[in-house]
């Protein structure tokens, strides 16, 4: 038995157990093991998402996990989930607007997360539905940022028509509007997909460069107009520091806790 991993399964076997939590003082009494030691193992968890800490300085499992499994046989986004949520929590406090997190599922884009935002009148959507590639942002960074021979078959993998009276259909000019949010890197799609409502999108790159996700601010179209200067760069921002996490959660030996924002953030993808 390898001593180290034995003790990683020790402390999540712990924590599945402990609904509300525990302070390192008692994670380490129950463990047994010097309360150093029992640091740097949940330092390292927290690092790789897999465990999150309250302002009480209280230890959990991730309730992603809790739900959903650890990506390797439950849900294979549930570490991309786990390390977004606090990105998506604080650009939605920021901003002010729902924030969603996507990527391309069988063909179309799923919502994998949301941080719904407090506002009275305010954009939503449900986390099992999904989306075509051509009308939404997100769809149409997934397609921007993906190999070109697949673009054309993703921007066709639905029939094209007219959700709204904005919808754009006609093949050539979305060739053109991706291209554009490759040039930019983001989209922005003022209600195509829904009337009254405007999504605005970026990548997220995996550590070997392809795209991997997107995240997506959704707002009422008449507060984005009023506030597109500020959403737009606290956009890219997050989803560079988004990009940057999981690079650095790739890397072998290094394990930075991701509740400190990245330092010198950069897109990290390479684009195809």
């Amino acid at each position: 038995m390898v001593r180290s991993a034995a003790r990683v399964l020790d402390v999540l076997e712990f924590l599945a157990g402990q609904a509300e939590g525990v302070s390192l003082s008692t994670a380490s009494a129950k463990l047994t093991l010097p309360k150093s030691s029992t640091l740097m193992l949940l330092r390292t968890l927290l690092a790789r998402g897999y465990v999150t800490r309250d302002p009480a300085d209280r230890y959990s499992l991730n309730e992603i996990f809790r739900r959903h499994g650890f990506g390797w046989g439950g849900h294979r986004f549930a570490r991309l989930i786990a390390l977004a949520e606090p990105v998506m929590e604080q650009l939605c406090e920021t901003v002010g607007e729902t924030v969603l997190l996507g990527a391309a599922v069988d063909n179309a884009i799923r919502t994998l997360a949301k941080s719904v935002a407090r506002q009275d009148f305010r954009y939503d959507v449900d986390l099992d539905r999904t989306a075509p590639f051509y009308c939404t942002a997100m769809g149409r960074v997934i397609v921007a940022f993906s190999p070109a021979e697949e673009r054309d078959a993703m921007l066709q993998a639905t029939p094209r028509i007219k959700i709204t009276p904005a919808t754009i259909i006609d093949l050539e000019t979305l060739h053109a509007t991706v291209e554009l949010t490759r040039q930019q890197g983001l989209a922005i799609v003022e209600e195509e997909f829904a009337l009254g409502g405007t999504g605005i999108a970026a990548p997220i790159f995996a550590a070997d460069g392809t795209i991997l996700a997107t995240l997506d601010i959704g707002c009422v179209t008449t507060r984005f107009q009023a506030k597109r200067e500020r959403l737009l760069p606290a956009l890219v921002e997050a989803a560079r520091s988004l990009t940057q996490l999981v690079a650095i959660q790739t890397e072998s030996g290094r394990n930075p806790d991701p509740s400190e924002k990245p330092e010198n953030a950069q897109r990290g993808g390479k684009q195809p």
